[in-house]
């Protein structure tokens, strides 16, 4: 009999000794039967080494690293995604969880399509104490995106479910993994981009099989992170996405639609009352460099009178419906299957 690829699961955490345990379990409870989970831990101050020399006791196929000093979300991600002599690796965030057939059915989805060099899925959304709050979906026709046609859809941004990945391991050091950390908030797009680049497609299973933690924002520290995030799409669409049209000598001009676009989608937000009047007038500066119109800068005249939270409250209202269109064209396609079965 053939033996089945290997495949590791590679958990980055700090400090989240309380959710750690749950994950590892989710990782190690898989059904596919050929995996090794690996955990790095970024010098975490709570129980998190204690925590884990318990678990190694108890899960044989547990590797536990700790590192003397932090070095970074991202170069702790990178390293242990590093580690494993594995055909697969996967992302899994220390604060979220795998079903148990994740591993067995995105290895099957990525020995049917040779050609992806990473792998997703739908994935339930749950709040910091676990609570089910909807279904994350991604609509699209087919099973199979390849790498062209992948490509030119990211102009218009990352379309997944969450950041809970599966990788072809040689993909991944051929693209260098989530990059050098320059990129905050953004690293799972551009690297999405430089793996289309490389001429690898990706796979996506409908099958909710994990669960994607957000936590509730009662600081407003997301909304700080606007500058970041702003920079971040600069860089993917001036590096990444330019170079990789122009060397097929692609139109970039749909480039530039959705540079406009997307300054317009982030725009009320950079107005909000968080903001000092200096932040305020950097990140108007950023959505400038991001994606200068017309449309713009009626927008900003707009929220100088105070509508940015109509605007706002537009836009999240749309994000909402989409989501629950998506839901349903998923169980309007499922209802099909049962059907044709």
């Amino acid at each position: 009999m053939q033996e089945l690829p290997s495949v590791a699961v590679c958990i980055p955490t700090y400090n989240q000794a309380q959710y750690l345990i749950h994950s590892v379990a989710s990782a190690c409870s898989q059904t596919y039967p050929n995996v090794e989970v690996w955990v790095s831990d970024n010098a975490s101050t709570d129980e998190t080494s204690e925590l884990m020399e318990q678990l190694c006791q108890q899960f044989p196929q547990l590797r536990y690293h700790r590192h003397p000093e932090n070095m970074g979300m991202t170069p702790n991600c990178n390293w242990v995604l590093s580690q494993p002599n594995t055909e697969f690796v996967i992302r899994l965030d220390s604060d979220d969880n795998m079903s148990p057939r994740y591993v067995e059915t995105l290895v099957a989805l990525m020995q049917k399509y040779p050609e992806a060099g990473w792998s997703h899925v739908a994935t339930w959304e749950i709040d910091q104490f676990g609570k089910y709050l909807f279904e994350r979906r991604v609509v699209r026709k087919h099973e199979f995106q390849d790498a062209e046609e992948a490509l030119k859809a990211s102009v218009s941004g990352l379309r997944t479910a969450s950041s809970i990945f599966m990788f072809k391991a040689k993909a991944l050091r051929e693209v260098g993994f989530y990059g050098n950390g320059h990129l905050k908030y953004s690293e799972d797009y551009d690297l999405a981009v430089r793996m289309s680049d490389a001429g690898y497609g990706n796979v996506y299973s409908d099958a909710l099989l994990a669960e994607y933690r957000v936590w509730t924002d009662t600081a407003k520290v997301r909304p700080k992170r606007k500058g970041d995030q702003l920079r971040a799409y600069i860089w993917i669409y001036n590096q990444s996405l330019m170079s990789a049209f122009e060397r097929r000598g692609w139109d970039t001009k749909v480039i530039d639609k959705f540079r406009r676009k997307m300054a317009l989608i982030h725009s009320a937000a950079c107005f909000s009352p968080i903001f000092s009047k200096p932040e305020r007038a950097e990140l108007i500066d950023l959505l400038k460099e991001l994606g200068d119109s017309p449309a713009l800068r009626i927008r900003f005249f707009a929220f100088s009178l105070g509508f940015a939270p109509i605007f706002e409250w537009k836009h999240h209202t749309e994000l909402k419906l989409k989501g629950m269109v998506k839901g349903w064209l998923s169980k309007i396609k499922t209802m099909n299957q049962v059907k044709a079965a």
